[in-house]
């Protein structure tokens, strides 16, 4: 090729006669979708690599969206569900209030007024006829009953959740998805749900119920879904007799402000879909305001970002040659952008929509089966638009913006080196690094910083974290081609094929910094993600405090005798030996109260006042931190004889009991909050039953007892969690109420061993029991959050993978010109492998680094909500070996994706 040739000028072709600019434009944009059709047939496995690099990560994240934004319960779709797709739901309060909403939008009260009575409605009555006829004389519309009670059931008197409804009536239309039977036609039918044969209800026959001291029968005439917010297991007639009452307006009408303040007036709270969807004050926010949608979305379009631009940088040098010649034939810069985008757009168009939909698709068949638990509430089925929109334009106009990018420079392109296959990276400006280093430093500072940030549902701390970790990333990508240029000078004395990737990585710093980008983003999600987890699961576990001893079963369920005896008696079945001890909680009953609402009772030190148990904050103060009792903690009740068992108590112990003393553990008990102490004196523990009503005046009460020690307690029971024993006897002349029965399950032969807990729990289930075995904190199921590192771990690998396979395609000819001058085939595989693994290390590694410092400043916010020191547990296991797998994945690539047998002309073929 001569010089003349090589430097032609588009100046000297022949354009033709001048066309309309409009028609010359889409003349234009046409041949340049013609050329990028001819260059995707002709390089078929470098387009799919692209397409799929798209289109994978696109479809992997619109299936994460569907299932989060399913999974989340948004507030209109939960007024929805409260209302039973009615207009509203009202529910009965008794005390007057000043309106206002929560966080969901209910018009609740603001904070819990004194027990006044609210003025009844006219004609309110006593009876669920005329107190539904009251309420629909009062809204001027009709309404429906509905209530909510608590019958036990079975020989082991396991409790149920019942709502009671006509079924027969308007409102309920789309409460009730019938499956199998047929409705209930009179007040001794009901429906049961997926959740109640869980719990040992059959779906068909007579059974009976206990319902307070009224036992009934009942037959069973079908299986329903409720579309109800909650879990229930029964529906039948609304009950007389009921724990809750509500009554659900339907119609067109919807239920106004102006109605809830004026149901408030006579104590009813109200959800209406109207005002949840229009509120009248702004919704209070929770937390800091940033959902678990919200991190999805943020995450998701970050990460296409970084998969789908690195795509297009990594394969650009292969349009180089065909570009030179389009050149040299006369096209002018803008005609060369043009083909350049019009792959881009080509390849990213449809990668992008075909993702999508494929993950729309995916993430709908896969909700049934993510909802399937009867135990769970869910949102209905949610598409996303507005995030899957964004999530589509953003992964075309990336793969668009990365080729604008690559095409800038194609003025300034070397014909010749392009036609020789011999261009190297733009060097960068020498202030780049210098940014980079900034933009890295004050990202990580800047996170840090937001630590010092309210920590309000109107905090900024999410949106500082997220454009400093944005800042952080950027800072990181500038930075690398130093980096690469470092390396390559350090790795001098490195072996050869080490020593020229590292070379060959500090020439085209262009591509490397695409595959860097395209796998440490991910892995710096991840990090981010595994630190802030790894350290709430350790701040979970240092609040931890466990329900019984080590090795000790708990049944809960029983709250009559012979509930308890029934249990006791399928418990035995299973291993005779077993020493079963029934024990419960203690409270105070309210005062004049007779919705069941109790008072917590609280040990009061010397020079303590009931004002001096909690600090500004809500937390226990320190000087005065005694037993506080509330059912499951604190006071344990028993019968004396299975306390003096359980506790291996001796004879003044048990007598103490037996007279109506307490048993009083007065050593100091450490605990996450701080030292707890039980003081007496002159053989008497000050009590005070702690009213939380703004202005009520709390009682105290000086109580017998008898001082024992921590391993008193230990016999028997956690003495972080239990510090002071009582007899069912005592706690009923005390007037406490005694609550939360629970069977305590041991096995003489020492911890409960796990095919004698497999036994319980088979045995246990038939009637719906829940049985435990302590063995120490065990986190809730976080299956979001899972989705979430699990789809970023799986996009990591894949960025590595594809990546490596485009940057081994570009390699080719290079490998090639090694095999035409004699090198082995084995070094050009290992130089492929080599540079492969280098970047996946640096890339994974740097990510890692750049994750843990990012996530550490989160974790701190997460674990120190209530003020408690903060904890941070860096997940060094997890990165390490994911910092390891991915360089190791990205050299196996590149070994398959290296052609065994290079020779000197597949350097010209590829072209």
């Amino acid at each position: 090729m001569s010089t003349a040739v090589a430097a032609r000028t588009a100046s000297s072709v022949p354009l033709g006669p001048a066309q309309p600019r409009a028609r010359s434009w889409w003349t234009g944009w046409r041949l340049a979708l013609r050329m990028a059709r001819r260059d995707v047939r002709r390089d078929r496995g470098r387009s799919w690599f692209v397409w799929l690099m798209i289109a994978v990560p696109v479809a992997l994240l619109a299936t994460a969206q569907v299932l989060v934004a399913s999974f989340d319960l948004s507030p209109i779709e939960r007024a929805r569900l409260a209302t039973g797709g009615n207009q509203a739901v009202i529910n009965w309060w008794g005390h007057p209030f000043e309106p206002s909403l929560n966080s969901y939008g209910d018009v609740v009260p603001e904070d819990e007024p004194a027990s006044a009575e609210a003025p009844a409605l006219p004609g309110w009555g006593t009876s669920l006829a005329s107190r539904q006829a009251a309420v629909a004389r009062f809204l001027n519309r009709p309404v429906s009953a509905i209530t909510s009670s608590s019958p036990t059931f079975g020989v082991a008197e396991v409790g149920l959740v019942m709502v009671g409804a006509d079924p027969r009536s308007p409102a309920m239309a789309d409460v009730i998805r019938l499956t199998e039977g047929r409705l209930p036609a009179s007040p001794s039918e009901v429906l049961v749900t997926a959740h109640g044969v869980r719990s040992g209800v059959p779906t068909s026959g007579d059974i009976r119920l206990t319902l307070g001291d009224t036992a009934a029968g009942y037959t069973v005439v079908g299986r329903a879904d409720l579309q109800l917010l909650g879990s229930y297991d029964l529906l039948g007639y609304p009950q007389q007799a009921s724990e809750e009452l509500g009554f659900l307006v339907p119609g067109d009408r919807p239920v106004t402000w102006e109605d809830a303040t004026r149901l408030a007036d006579h104590g009813f709270t109200t959800t209406s879909v109207e005002i949840v969807a229009h509120p009248p004050l702004a919704l209070p926010s929770s937390g800091l305001g940033f959902g678990v949608g919200d991190v999805a979305l943020v995450v998701g379009l970050v990460e296409v970002a970084l998969l789908v631009g690195p795509a297009f940088a990594i394969g650009a040098a292969r349009q180089r040659r065909s570009l030179a010649l389009a050149a040299l034939n006369g096209a002018d810069p803008r005609q060369l952008r043009r083909v350049a985008l019009g792959q881009a757009l080509l390849l990213g168009s449809t990668a992008t929509i075909t993702g999508t939909l494929v993950g729309t698709g995916a993430g709908i068949a896969l909700w049934p089966v993510w909802a399937s638990d009867p135990a769970e509430t869910h949102g209905p089925l949610d598409v996303p638009v507005v995030a899957l929109a964004l999530l589509l334009a953003l992964g075309t106009l990336t793969a668009l913006g990365s080729a604008l990018v690559t095409a800038r420079g194609l003025g300034r392109l070397s014909l010749v080196s392009a036609l020789s296959g011999t261009t190297r990276s733009t060097p960068p400006g020498r202030g780049a690094p210098v940014v980079g280093v900034l933009l890295l430093a004050a990202g990580v500072a800047a996170t840090w910083w937001s630590i010092t940030l309210p920590r309000d549902g109107n905090s900024m701390i999410p949106w500082v974290a997220l454009t400093a970790g944005l800042a952080a990333l950027a800072g990181l990508l500038l930075s690398t081609p130093a980096l690469l240029r470092i390396l390559a000078r350090l790795g001098a004395g490195a072996p050869v094929a080490v020593r020229m990737a590292l070379r060959d990585l500090a020439r085209h710093r262009g591509r490397a910094t695409a595959i860097v980008a395209s796998v440490a983003g991910g892995v710096l999600i991840l990090t981010t993600v595994w630190t802030a987890m790894g350290s709430v699961h350790a701040d979970q576990t240092r609040r931890y405090i466990p329900v019984t001893r080590t090795g000790q079963a708990v049944i809960y369920g029983g709250e009559s005798e012979a509930g308890r005896a029934g249990i006791a008696a399928i418990v035995r079945s299973v291993d005779p030996r077993l020493g079963i001890t029934p024990v419960a909680g203690a409270a105070m009953p309210k005062p004049g109260d007779d919705e069941g609402e109790t008072l917590s009772i609280a040990g009061l030190r010397k020079g303590c006042t009931a004002a001096d148990l909690f600090d500004s904050q809500g937390r226990a103060a320190p000087r005065c931190r005694s037993v506080f009792a509330y059912p499951g903690s604190g006071i344990l009740v028993g019968s004396t004889a299975d306390l003096v068992r359980l506790f291996g108590l001796d004879a003044a112990q048990a007598d103490a009991l037996t007279h109506g003393r307490l048993l009083v553990n007065t050593e100091p008990v450490p605990g996450f909050e701080g030292t707890s102490v039980n003081e007496l004196d002159r053989g008497r523990l000050h009590v005070a039953y702690v009213d939380y009503v703004v202005g009520a005046k709390q009682r105290t009460e000086w109580l017998p007892a008898l001082a024992i020690s921590t391993k008193v307690i230990s016999r028997g029971a956690p003495p972080a969690r239990y510090s002071v024993l009582v007899s069912t006897s005592t706690a009923a002349a005390l007037g406490w109420s005694v609550e939360s029965w629970q069977l305590l399950v041991d096995d003489p032969d020492g911890p409960i061993t796990p095919e004698t807990e497999a036994a319980l729990r088979e045995a246990l289930a038939a009637p719906g029991i829940h049985v435990e075995v302590e063995g120490g904190f065990v986190p809730e199921p976080q299956p979001v959050m899972w989705l979430i590192a699990g789809t970023l771990a799986l996009l990591a690998v894949i960025g590595a993978a594809m990546s490596t396979i485009l940057a081994a395609a570009d390699l080719r000819p290079f490998l090639a010109t090694f095999t035409a001058v004699g090198a082995p085939p084995t070094l050009t595989r290992r130089l492929a492998m080599a540079q492969a693994a280098v970047l996946g290390l640096l890339a994974s590694g740097l990510g890692s680094l750049l994750g843990m410092a990012l996530g550490a400043p989160l974790a701190v916010i997460s674990t120190s909500w209530d003020g408690a020191e903060p904890v941070v547990v860096l997940p060094w296991l997890a990165t390490g070996l994911f910092t390891i797998a991915v360089p190791l994945i990205a050299g196996a690539v590149a070994a398959l994706a290296t052609s065994k047998q290079a020779s000197a002309t597949a350097r010209f073929a590829d072209y």
